[in-house]
């Protein structure tokens, strides 16, 4: 089931309306990248500066520094940024995949309000683990898997928020608790590629749109029988 997602995700992510969509996340990323690093970076270089060590090659340091976290925490924002375009996005994907879907109709505000809140959880518990993310392996294993469970489980509540209400989606999220780890963890990896970190929120939406109807019309059909 997991391969034919994938599978379906990529082919979503060719359709034209789905490129406009992406052309217009790829500026609102860059803009959002380039300021969260630039904030990063003054604060690091402040705080070499205050500490009485300031010196050309540990600002230059410094700033390398505030860069690359900025790089490795830049995905925690997905959700928030993605969420002005996640609910178009899914209308072009249910239109060509399940056309004879009623229209959905999720609040917005509300659901920007959770992805606020899931961000801010995110940066505090990545704050919170950064000293075991140095230990070698085992800090990449902590941070792909932490950030896959956290964004696969956000991912998930997204897609499946338009058309089931939290307790639906609660029930769900454990029936399928390995394959939305899967997808979750295969989107942090993707968003720290460079070039398929472009790509890599909307790949998230695409596969938990698809694994939410999966698992929908299971639970369907089960009622059924």
């Amino acid at each position: 089931m997991l391969a034919e997602i994938i599978a379906k995700s990529f082919k979503n992510l060719l359709l034209p309306s789905i490129w406009k969509i992406f052309l217009l996340c790829i500026l609102i990323y860059m803009i959002s990248g380039i300021a969260l690093a630039l904030g990063i970076s003054a604060l690091v270089s402040s705080y070499i500066g205050a500490s009485g060590a300031e010196s050309a090659w540990l600002t230059a340091l410094g700033s390398i520094g505030g860069w690359m976290i900025a790089w490795f925490m830049f995905p925690l924002l997905y959700p928030i940024l993605i969420s002005f375009f996640d609910e178009k996005m899914a209308e072009v994907i249910e239109r060509e995949d399940y056309p004879l879907l009623p229209t959905a109709e999720p609040p917005f505000w509300p659901t920007l309000g959770n992805d606020a809140l899931f961000t801010l959880k995110a940066i505090g518990l990545n704050i919170l683990c950064l000293p075991l993310y140095f230990i070698p392996l085992f800090g990449q294993l902590l941070y792909y898997g932490l950030n896959g469970y956290l964004l696969g489980k956000q991912f998930f509540r997204m897609a499946a928020g338009r058309r089931a209400n939290a307790a639906q989606v609660k029930d769900m999220q454990k029936q399928a608790r390995g394959l939305i780890f899967m997808c979750g963890v295969g989107i942090m990896i993707c968003a720290t590629i460079p070039l398929l970190n472009f790509v890599a929120p909307l790949l998230g939406v695409a596969t938990m749109l698809h694994l939410f109807h999966s698992l929908h019309g299971t639970k369907k059909q089960e009622l059924l029988d």
